[in-house]
């Protein structure tokens, strides 16, 4: 038997070996997943857009005295 055949088997072997989720475990992992990203983009989101906030109010003016500043 070549070595390739005898990897193949081993491969096989081993993927019986695996215990996979059921239908139910991959659903709720998958929902715990998606509201952790929700969370996280949410969270994300209010930082960046208070860190812009505090650059058009407090340190482009302060350090570019109005010149091109960008307005909304």
């Amino acid at each position: 038997m070549s070595k390739f055949w005898i990897f193949l088997t081993s491969v096989w072997q081993e993927a019986k070996k695996i215990n996979w989720p059921t239908r139910k475990e991959l659903l709720n992992s998958t929902l715990v997943v998606l509201i952790v990203i929700a969370i996280f983009a949410v969270y994300l989101f209010a930082v960046d857009f208070g860190l812009l906030q505090l650059f058009l109010w407090l340190v482009y003016p302060v350090f570019l005295r109005g010149s091109g500043v960008p307005t909304q």
